[in-house]
C-alpha cells in the first residue's frame, strides 16, 4: 500500500506565509467580479481557505504519487519519432493528473476557461511541483506562463484561437528566445519574420535550447525582417506546430509540421523534459503585441519565469534539505547520528535557515507581482474616478518597484544556494552520495540549470548592479542621506536583530559607495572623502551626471555578482527580520542568517576594494582588443 505524504501540510511555512505575511483581503479586494464569481467566495478568509485546500490537495498529489516516480521518469527515455517527442510514459501521467486539478488554467481570466488566481497561487505550485519532480515541472508551467502572455499582448482573433485549448490542457506552450550563435545577446538574432500580404507572417531560422519544444503553441522572439539588427526590430510571434496552425482554418494539407523539431538535447539533468532544437522555414505565424516591441513583451514572459524559477530553486532547497537531514540523523558515526556532529549540524542548520530566507522573499516578490497585475486590470476599467485610478497606479508602483528589485535576487540566490546545497547534500551522504542508489547525486544533476535558463546568474547581476547606479543616479541625494543615516540607526541601542539589520544594510551602502568610487576614479578625476557627507554627495552628483558618457563602467561589470550578492543577502535578511517581528520564534533564523552573513558581506566588501593589477592589466588587453563599437553589456 502506498503511503501518503503531502508537500503543502509537512511544510508549515508555506501555510505560515498565506496566512500570516500575505494580505489575502489585498488580493480579494482586487478580483474582478468574474474572478469573484468563479471562486465562489463572499470573504478574504473563504478565498484564502479555497487557495489553501487547493494547494494542499496538489501536495498530497505530488508527495504521494509525483515524487516517489521521480526515478523512474529519469529510466524512461525520451526521443523523436516521424518528427514528433515522445515523452517518457510516467511524465504523461505525471501531468495528466496535474492537469485534472486545473494546474493548466490557473491565472488565466474566467471567459477563457480559467481559474482567475492570483499569480502567487501559480507560483506556490510550483514550488510544490519542482519539490517533487522538476521534469514534470518543466511539462506543466508552459501551460500558465504562455498562456499569460497570449491573454496580455495577443488580439481577440488569437486569443479566441488558442486560450482555450491550452487552459483545457490540449496544448502547452514554449518560449523560443536562445540560438545557435545568439544566447543572451538578444540583438543579435537571426530568425527573421517577413510580413505576407494577408497579414501573416513567415518565420526563418532555427532556434535551440527550447525548454518544452515540442509543443504546439511557441511564442517566437525574431527579427522583423531579414538581415536587420537591434532589440529595437524584435517581434513576438506565435507559431502553432501542428495542424490547426492558421487561425482562419487555411492550413495547407501537405504541412505536417509548420516548425520542426529537429533533435532532443541530451542533457546532465530534467531527463523527462524535452529541451529541443527547432526549425522555421517559412513557418505561418501571428504578430504578437506591436511590431518592434518584442524584447518588451517578452520581459514580461521572463520576469514571471525568472520568478518561477526562484520557486523551483526553493522547491528544490526543500527537498535537498529533507534528504541530507533525514540521512544525517539515521547515519551513525562515532556513537551518535553525525547529524549530531559540529559541522554537519551547521550545514544542516544552515540548509534550513536559507530555505526559509528564500521562501520569505519568493513570497513577498510573488504577491507583489500578483498585485501588480490585479492593479493592471482594474486599471482598464474607463468609469474609475481620478482619485481611484490614483490610488490604484500608486499601488501598481510600489509593487512593481519590489517585484523589480527582488526578481534577479530570487533567481541569482536561489539558483546559486541550491546548488550548492546539492554538492553539500552529496558530500554529507559520503561514498553513498556518489553512487546512483541514493538520490543525493540526482539533485546535483538536476539543479545546475537554475543557473542557466531564464538568463545566466551573470545576467541577473548584471541587472542588479544597473538598476543600483539607476537608482543612485535618480535621486543621489536620498542615497547619500540613507548611507548616512544607516551609519547612525547601526550605532543606536534598541533590538539587537534590527540593529544587525542596519548594520548589514549599512554595510550594503558602503559597498555600493566603493563601487562608485572605482567608477570615478577610473573615469573622473577628482578626490573624494568617503566620510564627508558633503564630498559624497559631490561624488554621486559627478557620477549622477557623467555616468551615460563613461568609457569604462568595468568596475560595475566586474563586481557586479558580488554587489548582487550582497543585496540578495540583506533583502533575505530584512524579510526574516519581518517574519521575526510578525512571530517571535521566528527570531532564530533571522539572527542565523544575519550572523552567517556579516563575514561575507565584509569580505565581499573588500573585494570590490582591492586593486588587482594582474586582473586590471588582462581587462584592459581585451578592452584594447575589442572591435569599435562592440558592446559589452546587455540590455
Amino acid at each position: 500500500m502506498q503511503m501518503k505524504a503531502n508537500f503543502v501540510t509537512d511544510t508549515p511555512d508555506i501555510r505560515y506565509h498565506l496566512t500570516r505575511r500575505i494580505n489575502f483581503q489585498e488580493l480579494f479586494d482586487g478580483l474582478t467580479a468574474e474572478e469573484r464569481e468563479v471562486s465562489g467566495c463572499s470573504t478574504a478568509d473563504e478565498y484564502r481557505d479555497l487557495v489553501l485546500t487547493s494547494l494542499e490537495t496538489l501536495g498530497e498529489l505530488c508527495g504521494t504519487e509525483i515524487a516517489p516516480r521521480a526515478a523512474q521518469v529519469e529510466k524512461e527515455p525520451i526521443y523523436l519519432k516521424d518528427g514528433d517527442v515522445v515523452l517518457p510514459p510516467t511524465v504523461v501521467d505525471n501531468v495528466q493528473k496535474l492537469l485534472q486539478l486545473g494546474a493548466a488554467s490557473l491565472s488565466a481570466a474566467p471567459k477563457y476557461g480559467g481559474m482567475g488566481l492570483p499569480f502567487l497561487v501559480e507560483a506556490c505550485a510550483n514550488e510544490v511541483i519542482m519539490r517533487a519532480c522538476p521534469s514534470t515541472g518543466l511539462n506543466i508551467v508552459w501551460f500558465g506562463g504562455i498562456s499569460a502572455i497570449v491573454e496580455k499582448f495577443g488580439n481577440e482573433q488569437i486569443k479566441d484561437f488558442v486560450m482555450h485549448r491550452i487552459t483545457s490542457g490540449e496544448w502547452s506552450g514554449s518560449m523560443a528566445l536562445t540560438e545557435p550563435d545568439a544566447g543572451s545577446d538578444l540583438g543579435s538574432l537571426r530568425t527573421y519574420g517577413e510580413q505576407q500580404a494577408d497579414g501573416t507572417w513567415r518565420l526563418y531560422g532555427s532556434k535551440r535550447f527550447i525548454s518544452n519544444g515540442n509543443s504546439q503553441v511557441c511564442l517566437v522572439l525574431a527579427m522583423n525582417g531579414k538581415g536587420v539588427k537591434g532589440l529595437n526590430n524584435l517581434n513576438m510571434f506565435l507559431c502553432l506546430r501542428k495542424p490547426p496552425y492558421t487561425l482562419d482554418g487555411k492550413d495547407d494539407p501537405k504541412v505536417t509540421y509548420n516548425y520542426t523539431v529537429n533533435k532532443i538535447e541530451d542533457k546532465l539533468g530534467l531527463h523527462g523534459s524535452a529541451t529541443c532544437e527547432l526549425n522555421f522555414d517559412g513557418s505561418v505565424a501571428y504578430l504578437v503585441g506591436e511590431n518592434g516591441k518584442g524584447f518588451q513583451h517578452m520581459l514580461h514572459l521572463m520576469n514571471d519565469a525568472r520568478i518561477a524559477v526562484g520557486f523551483q530553486a526553493l522547491g528544490n532547497m526543500e527537498a535537498i534539505y529533507r534528504l541530507a537531514k533525514d540521512y544525517c540523523e539515521q547515519r551513525k558515526a562515532w556513537g551518535v547520528p553525525i547529524a549530531h556532529h559540529e559541522m554537519v549540524a551547521e550545514k544542516l542548520l544552515d540548509m534550513e535557515v536559507d530555505t526559509r530566507a528564500l521562501r520569505s522573499m519568493c513570497y513577498q516578490a510573488a504577491y507583489n507581482q500578483s498585485v501588480m497585475y490585479q492593479c493592471e486590470k482594474l486599471l482598464e476599467d474607463k468609469t474609475l474616478s481620478d482619485e481611484r485610478r490614483h490610488e490604484i497606479e500608486r499601488k501598481a508602483g510600489v509593487a512593481k518597484k519590489r517585484v523589480r528589485k527582488m526578481t534577479p535576487l530570487i533567481k541569482w540566490y536561489g539558483a546559486e544556494r541550491a546548488i550548492k546545497m546539492s554538492q553539500d547534500c552529496l558530500a554529507l551522504h559520503g561514498g553513498y552520495g556518489y553512487t546512483r542508489e541514493y538520490k543525493a547525486e540526482w539533485w546535483v544533476r538536476e539543479t545546475p540549470i537554475l543557473a542557466i535558463y531564464e538568463g545566466t546568474s551573470h545576467i541577473q547581476a548584471l541587472m542588479c548592479v544597473k538598476d543600483t547606479l539607476k537608482d543612485v543616479i535618480r535621486n543621489p541625494t536620498k542615497f547619500v542621506e540613507t548611507s548616512l543615516g544607516l551609519r547612525v540607526q547601526a550605532l543606536r541601542p534598541g533590538d539587537g536583530l534590527r540593529k544587525k539589520l542596519y548594520r548589514a544594510k549599512q554595510l550594503e551602502s558602503s559597498a555600493i559607495m566603493s563601487l562608485l568610487l572605482r567608477l570615478l576614479k577610473t573615469n573622473v578625476r577628482e578626490t573624494i572623502s568617503e566620510v564627508k557627507p558633503t564630498d559624497l554627495l559631490r561624488m554621486v552628483k559627478i557620477l549622477s551626471r557623467d555616468l551615460i558618457k563613461m568609457e569604462n563602467v568595468g568596475p560595475a561589470l566586474l563586481h557586479a555578482e558580488r554587489i548582487c550578492e550582497i543585496k540578495s543577502l540583506v533583502t533575505l535578511a530584512q524579510c526574516l527580520v519581518w517574519d521575526a517581528e510578525d512571530d517571535p520564534t521566528r527570531a532564530i533564523y533571522a539572527e542565523r542568517f544575519l550572523n552567517k552573513s556579516w563575514p561575507r558581506l565584509n569580505q565581499l566588501k573588500l573585494e570590490i576594494e582591492t586593486e588587482d593589477s594582474v586582473l586590471q592589466s588582462r581587462l584592459d588587453a581585451y578592452r584594447d582588443e575589442a572591435p569599435e563599437g562592440a558592446t559589452r553589456v546587455a540590455g
